[in-house]
């Protein structure tokens, strides 16, 4: 028997607090199924999130949420979902994780698709007038697909590594497969300051030197924007702005060492074994001053910048 549209059965939430407050912010709009969803630059955190809400034919009263209290629980679902990524190894990584997950990608009624492909190449056959842009259009990701829900997680800070130069036009490209009254959540990392008071000023140093690390590799950084960008320009492409949030972060000093090993990983891209082993010293040094502070911090964190959502639905034309 299959599940009745527009209804699910609770179960546990995934345990992440940005995607249970897109899991709110679904329910309060009075309809707790995503739809058909669109996870337009996904990574193995998102394709858990959306496995743990992917409706199922067998989906059966789970004994795990017995006792729970309502904030453990959700009510939401996907139906169908897209995953799109830029990157060929990425893809990969999705795809072995989505068998892991018990996702059949091989399903050839498209509940479930996991593709690659760049946003910024936006030449429609229509538009084509040349060979060159029709090779080009042949590449134009989701043609004539619509979704009732898109997810843009971290998506715009990311594309300056694969896309550069078309942050100020991705929202109107996705909006082109959003369905009327559709909605797109967006995810992101409010920009870390050049220089903060106290410890957090170390997490602005480590930030400056991992940056530098994937430069002098050769490498293009990621770029975040602010979430006042981010919701000016939504506004700009036609979207009504439904609610935004803040979620204020605290660093471990795991997630410090974790962006301490990017730089790491550069050194032997440098141009010269002199210059990445003075590097190397940095970036020691730095690691061991972090590891200091937290130890004497009451928390054993460092709190420093914010991650936001930015809830939007398109206007009613």
């Amino acid at each position: 028997m299959g599940i009745t549209p527009g209804v699910r059965r609770p179960r546990e939430r995934f345990k992440d607090a940005l995607f249970n407050s897109i899991e709110d912010m679904q329910e309060q709009s009075g309809n707790p199924s995503f739809g058909r969803f669109l996870d337009a630059g996904t990574g193995l955190h998102s394709l858990r999130w959306i496995a743990s809400l992917l409706e199922r034919e067998d989906d059966e009263v789970s004994e795990e949420t017995v006792g729970l209290s309502s904030k453990d629980v959700t009510n939401t679902f996907i139906e169908k979902f897209t995953a799109i990524t830029a990157d060929e190894s990425m893809r990969k990584n999705v795809r072995i994780e989505a068998s892991k997950l018990g996702i059949d990608t091989t399903d050839e009624s498209g509940r479930t698709e996991i593709l690659i492909g760049n946003w910024a190449n936006d030449m429609i056959y229509e538009r084509a007038e040349s060979a060159r842009e029709v090779a080009s259009a042949a590449g134009y990701l989701c043609y004539d697909e619509l979704y009732d829900t898109i997810l843009a997680d971290y998506l715009v800070g990311a594309m300056d590594g694969f896309s550069p130069y078309y942050q100020d036009r991705i929202f109107d490209r996705l909006k082109v497969h959003l369905k009327p009254s559709g909605r797109l959540y967006v995810i992101g990392l409010q920009p870390i300051p050049d220089k903060a008071n106290g410890d957090a000023d170390l997490f602005c140093r480590v930030t400056r030197l991992r940056d530098s690390c994937i430069l002098l590799a050769g490498h293009r950084c990621y770029r975040e924007y602010p979430l006042d960008w981010i919701v000016r320009h939504m506004k700009k492409s036609g979207f009504d702005i439904v609610k935004t949030e803040k979620h204020p972060i605290q660093y471990s000093y795991i997630a410090i060492k974790r962006q301490l090993d990017v730089a790491r990983s550069k050194l032997p891209l440098f141009p010269s074994k002199g210059l990445a082993e003075e590097m190397k010293k940095t970036i020691d040094n730095l690691d061991a001053e972090c590891k200091a502070a937290i130890e004497r911090s009451p928390r054993k964190r460092i709190q420093i910048g914010f991650d936001y959502i930015v809830c939007g639905e398109m206007k009613s034309s």
